[in-house]
């Protein structure tokens, strides 16, 4: 075997692996979530919001009410909707208070939770008031689970970070829909990020990898003898 078919492999191999986490652009903040298989990412949620080649594309009121996919690349095709309240694009994120919803009704067979990144400021929670609440129902139901707050870090400005996961392991029903339901007081909010994460990478991949450093020591021991 040659040096160009090794690296083929190695590099095939390679793609494979990091083909399991899903690299995002969300927010510079935001973790690539391990095990993730599919992500929806909202962010530049303002007014002065461009598209990718840097043109306007501002994000409307009308848009939030009528349900807007994620607009980071890459995105599948969850959707943001304000069900009630006063959300709307200001200048630098969504501004108000509000009851919106994340949902998706394509979700990745056999996933073992759901992670949610934000970048919220609650002005209401920060001050003595409700703070906000995030929960999760599935398949058309109203479980409303709350989630688990892995990682909160207070910036001390509008950018707290909120990391909330979903266990989904002890569920024996397929998921194929879910709804995570966000009710907020007065608040600011720059960027969401949702991923669907797999229990365990496939076997194929570890299969392909061996397959790689397999060929690694082939060559190696075969320079070596020759």
């Amino acid at each position: 075997m040659n040096m160009t078919s090794v690296r083929a492999i190695i590099g095939a191999s390679l793609l494979a692996v990091a083909s399991l986490a899903q690299a995002n652009a969300t927010h510079e903040s935001f973790i690539d979530v391990a095990g993730s298989v599919s992500f929806d990412g909202w962010n530049q949620l303002n007014r002065n919001r461009t598209d990718a080649k840097g043109n306007p594309d501002p994000l409307t009121s009308a848009q939030l009410e009528a349900g807007t996919a994620g607009n980071v690349a890459g995105s599948g095709d969850a959707l943001l909707t304000l069900i009630s309240g006063s959300y709307y694009p200001a200048g630098a994120g969504l501004y108000g208070n509000a009851s919106i919803t994340f949902s998706d009704n394509t979700v990745a067979s056999n996933i073992s939770s759901l992670a949610f990144q934000g970048i919220i400021n609650d002005f209401d929670g920060s001050f003595g008031g409700t703070p906000f609440s995030l929960s999760l129902s599935y398949n058309g139901g109203d479980q409303a689970i709350a989630g688990t707050l892995v990682n909160f870090v207070d910036t001390g400005t509008a950018a707290d970070y909120y990391y909330f996961t979903w266990d989904l392991s002890g569920i024996s029903t397929p998921i194929t829909s879910y709804t995570l339901n966000f009710d907020i007081g007065f608040s600011q909010s720059l960027a969401f990020q949702i991923d669907q994460v797999a229990a365990v990478p496939e076997p194929s991949t570890y299969a392909m990898l061996m397959l790689g450093l397999g060929a690694v020591g082939f060559a190696a021991r075969r320079r070596k003898q020759a």
